[in-house]
């Protein structure tokens, strides 16, 4: 085997450990950070700066962008975020995401990487097989992910260090097809590798190694960037309309720095050299210029925010609009649990209110029974979609409280499709025309306008809402049907109604007072779903305009 095959095994073997170890090191500290990247994101994101801020520190603490910008596509689709303040976050993301190459660049290159990642390893491995899928287990993988991390740089440093010498990479990245040549690498480089962290941290080895010029290596890190974006494209497809915009915003502040910085190239090296000395090693000189040109794209694209997101807002609105597509879920976000949970409880949320209005409805004779199964065939479809949703967040590492949320779900579910089933049966009876006597048709509709108003403040959405205050309720309505069933037997006794009907008028009152009984179960879980996420009611995404909602 000739000795460029060695060299290109050894690179390949490489880049795979070091992108085995981004992976389970992100893997753990995202299941570790999981309430504190929620709680960041939450809490401080209200101002520009505060959310831009968020951004940097979150994903130099999980070390990945991805990462963090699902998680925001998470609290954007649950109406704990907007889409502005997702920018702000997504912006300061990609400044976070330098940190990996500042690692590689220090660390990296001063210190024995074996003898300090063999031990990590061993530490690691053992904090992570005796804990599980404990948080400290979690960081026990991060730690052993971080080992890995550094073994692969090892490797590419020895592989660099015998090939420096071989191949004339000094002659690339000059003039204007050396540069068109490296920008094109880089883009390849990362979009291969579906990470811009490993393609950034190949760089630096290169050129720590001097197998390619500072020049050439600035310039691949540009290509590198802007090849970043076809991660999160390839990520949304099928996914929801925030996630497509999110997605869009990460891949525009990608696209509109490249030609920024692109042309300066030489400035900003020179400029780098002027503060920093020209003793500044190649490796620590590429990670200022990749912080230096995602700050530059931060600096110029800031005050344009509100008119990106403002433009985006327009866009994807197909997505939206269809009846059976649900809203908060993705599956970008099922990697960080807490997030996945909270968007399952908001879309159980969703499917409540369309069940409560179709409820609601069906008490009225203006909507045919044709046109109520129309619409319970949407809710069915988004049950649907739910329930395969809690089979896939099922198969990730959850916390007990999370394990024991989910049954709920499903029960929760189960409950709104049983109220609706109940109403509409009912609602087919009465629109099969039914001839009600004054005094039960008196009673029946004293019966429904309580089941409105019960559906109304069933709402875990709705600004104060109260399990306690709907129990009452609930005492009213079993007190009105009492009287109503009262009412039909004492009509069909009397003979002033068939017994055939006095039964049929049974069956319509009996399927309302299911349906809120039904109801209610399912609005005692919301309550307690509520507490799962710290959220209060009338803060959410109950707030929106109505079309907006369903």
């Amino acid at each position: 085997m000739s000795d460029y095959a060695v060299m290109l095994m050894s690179f390949a073997g490489g880049v795979a450990l070091f992108l085995l170890g981004m992976k389970m090191l992100t893997d753990g500290l995202k299941l570790a950070a999981g309430d504190t990247l929620r709680n960041l994101l939450s809490k401080y994101t209200s101002t520009p700066l505060k959310g831009v801020l968020s951004g940097v520190l979150i994903t130099a603490m999980v070390q990945s962008s991805s990462a963090v910008i699902f998680a925001t596509i998470g609290f954007v689709n649950a109406g704990l975020m907007t889409l502005l303040q997702a920018t702000y976050v997504i912006f300061g993301s990609n400044v976070g995401t330098t940190l990996t190459g500042w690692i590689v660049a220090t660390v990296g290159f001063r210190l024995n990487l074996q003898l300090m990642a063999l031990p990590l390893l061993a530490v690691g491995m053992a904090i992570w097989l005796s804990k599980g899928n404990s948080k400290t287990g979690a960081l026990g993988q991060a730690l052993v992910g971080f080992s890995i991390f550094f073994l692969g740089i090892d490797v590419l440093k020895t592989t660099f260090e015998g090939l420096a010498g071989d191949v004339p990479f000094d002659r690339f990245g000059t003039g204007f097809s050396g540069m068109a040549l490296m920008f094109v690498i880089g883009i390849l480089l990362t979009s291969v590798m579906q990470s811009s962290s490993a393609a950034i941290a190949v760089v630096i080895t290169a050129v720590a190694t001097g197998v390619i010029p500072i020049h050439a290596a600035a310039v691949l890190v540009i290509g590198a960037d802007i090849g970043t974006t076809s991660t999160a494209l390839f990520a949304v497809v099928g996914a929801t309309a925030n996630a497509k915009r999110a997605a869009m915003i990460h891949v525009l502040f990608n696209l509109l720095k490249g030609p920024i910085a692109l042309p300066f190239v030489g400035l900003y090296l020179a400029g780098i050299f002027w503060i920093f000395g020209p003793e500044l090693s190649p490796a620590v000189t590429i990670a200022v210029f990749h912080t230096t040109i995602k700050l530059t794209g931060l600096i110029v694209l800031l005050p344009f925010a509100k008119m990106l997101t403002s433009f985006l807002e327009t866009r994807f609105k197909e997505t939206e609009q269809q009846p059976g597509t649900t809203r908060y879920l993705d599956d970008n976000i099922l990697a960080t649990p807490s997030l996945a949970q909270s968007a399952l409880i908001f879309e159980l949320k969703r499917i409540g209110r369309k069940s409560r209005k179709l409820i609601t409805g069906s008490l009225k004779k203006k909507r045919s029974i044709a046109e109520l199964r129309q619409d319970d065939e949407v809710i069915h479809e988004l049950s649907f979609l739910t329930g395969e949703y809690i089979q896939k967040l099922q198969s990730r590492d959850l916390g007990e409280e999370a394990q024991e949320m989910l049954p709920g779900a499903l029960r929760v579910m189960q409950y709104f499709s049983e109220a609706r089933q109940h109403v509409l049966e009912s609602a087919a009876i009465v629109q099969s025309g039914v001839k009600l006597p004054a005094e039960v048709d008196e009673s029946i509709k004293i019966l429904k306008k309580l089941l409105r108003s019960f559906m109304k403040q069933a709402d875990s959405e709705k600004a104060g809402f109260s399990i306690t205050e709907l129990a009452k309720l609930v005492q009213q309505l079993e007190s009105s049907y009492e009287s109503a069933k009262s009412t039909v037997l004492k009509a069909g006794s009397s003979g002033t109604i068939p017994i055939s009907e006095m039964v049929v008028l049974h069956d319509i009152i009996r399927g309302y007072r299911r349906s809120w009984d039904q109801c209610f179960k399912a609005a005692m879980y919301m309550d307690g779903f509520n507490k799962l996420i710290d959220h209060e009611p009338g803060t959410g995404p109950a707030l929106m305009e109505p079309e907006q909602q369903d």
